[in-house]
């Protein structure tokens, strides 16, 4: 069922001199559904991923969340949306914590959109506020706007460093290229070599369905990963997610093959002239003895740079392993707000003991897993 909450007055934070939006509405939606679709893509820039069409995607592989939509219209129609997501983050001794976070569990990047002729100050504001309001009215604890691009993107409130998205811009015609201007150029042949030499060929989707059974093994791959790194603040995601997501024209699926079986996979998204790098699985056994991640990486990278594309989103994680690919690291910034007040110091401490923190452990280990396969 969906709905539509009371359209609330926004007006501009106090702390902005800002004046030039006029004071309007923003009305908040559960589905995407109840949207038009037309209004909406309007606003979303070919860089971001919360297209009409991915978020209908989204709604419908069974995800344990909820949608809000902030919706700002001026004289009728739509000058700025926003997208968050109201889920559990599961702690230790068997706690959970529900948690709304800007955007949704599987991504990275800001679910803002703004007109052209909106104002970015107060607006910006003005969608997050009224997200964080009707996450109250849910009896949510904690607020997380993130990934805002600047310290001070909501302009005098206080924002936390929250991680680093690595970025790769894609300068060169091709990947040989690429890999003459590389340091490492001699091991990163070595470890695509020796994927061959296992008898594994790369089989690369564009706007293909899956198949179900297709849908299962990448499923149980990508399960390998999740059950091995326990990420709290990682979603549980369904089969259906993988095969709603390959309904998707712009969906890019990099299968790595061994006598018809995937044994690794990587999910990317062209959005414009970039890729963004979402999930990925692998069979742990299968690979052992292969360097996989580095490997698909660089396919990534080699099937970017084919396609014209200008730069990669590789996420967050790995981040000495992505610096040494020629990533830049972007930080990103977060909004976090407790309810009631009361509880901000207790639930921000919960946050980077057990989420942040646990992540940062996970990516040193990766890096020493990096440093092991040389």
């Amino acid at each position: 069922m969906t709905r539509m909450e009371q359209v609330v007055r926004v007006g501009l934070p106090a702390s902005t001199n800002d004046t030039t939006w006029a004071a309007e509405h923003i009305e908040i939606k559960d589905s995407i559904a109840t949207i038009d679709r037309t209004s909406w893509n309007q606003l979303c820039k070919p860089h971001q991923f919360c297209s009409h069409e991915y978020m209908a995607a989204l709604e419908a592989s069974g995800l344990e969340c909820q949608y809000l939509y902030a919706l700002a219209i001026s004289n009728g129609e739509l000058v700025g949306a926003a997208v968050a997501t109201l889920w559990r983050i599961h702690l230790p001794y068997g706690m959970s914590l529900r948690v709304t976070t800007l955007g949704t569990p599987v991504n990275t990047g800001l679910p803002l959109m703004l007109a052209v002729t909106a104002n970015s100050i107060s607006l910006r504001y003005g969608l997050v506020a009224a997200l964080e309001r009707a996450s109250i009215k849910r009896g949510v604890r904690l607020f997380v706007g993130r990934d805002f691009p600047t310290s001070d993107y909501l302009h005098k409130q206080a924002l936390d460093k929250l991680y680093s998205c690595a970025h790769l811009e894609l300068p060169w015609t091709d990947f040989e290229q690429y890999l003459e201007q590389h340091p490492k150029r001699k091991s990163i042949r070595r470890d695509l070599r020796s994927l061959e030499k296992a008898g594994y060929c790369l089989d690369i989707r564009e706007g293909q369905a899956l198949s179900t059974d297709e849908a299962q093994r990448l499923h149980a791959l990508w399960l390998q990963l999740y059950r091995k790194h326990h990420s709290p603040d990682q979603i549980m995601v369904t089969e259906d997610f993988f095969l709603q997501m390959s309904q998707l024209d712009h969906a890019v699926w990099l299968l790595l093959r061994k006598e018809g079986r995937i044994d690794a996979f990587d999910l990317c998204f062209v959005l414009g002239d970039h890729l963004e790098s979402t999930y990925c699985g692998v069979d742990l056994e299968a690979t052992s003895r292969l360097s996989i991640h580095r490997a698909m990486g660089y396919h990534i990278v080699r099937h970017a740079i084919g396609k014209g594309l200008r730069s990669i989103n590789f996420g967050i994680s790995n981040e000495q392993g992505k610096v040494e690919m020629g990533c830049r690291l972007q930080a990103c910034y977060a909004w976090m707000q407790a309810n009631p007040k009361w509880l901000g110091r207790l639930l921000r401490m919960i946050l980077h003991r057990f989420v942040l923190k646990h992540d940062q452990d996970k990516l040193a280990q990766e890096n020493l897993t990096v440093e092991d396969q040389r």
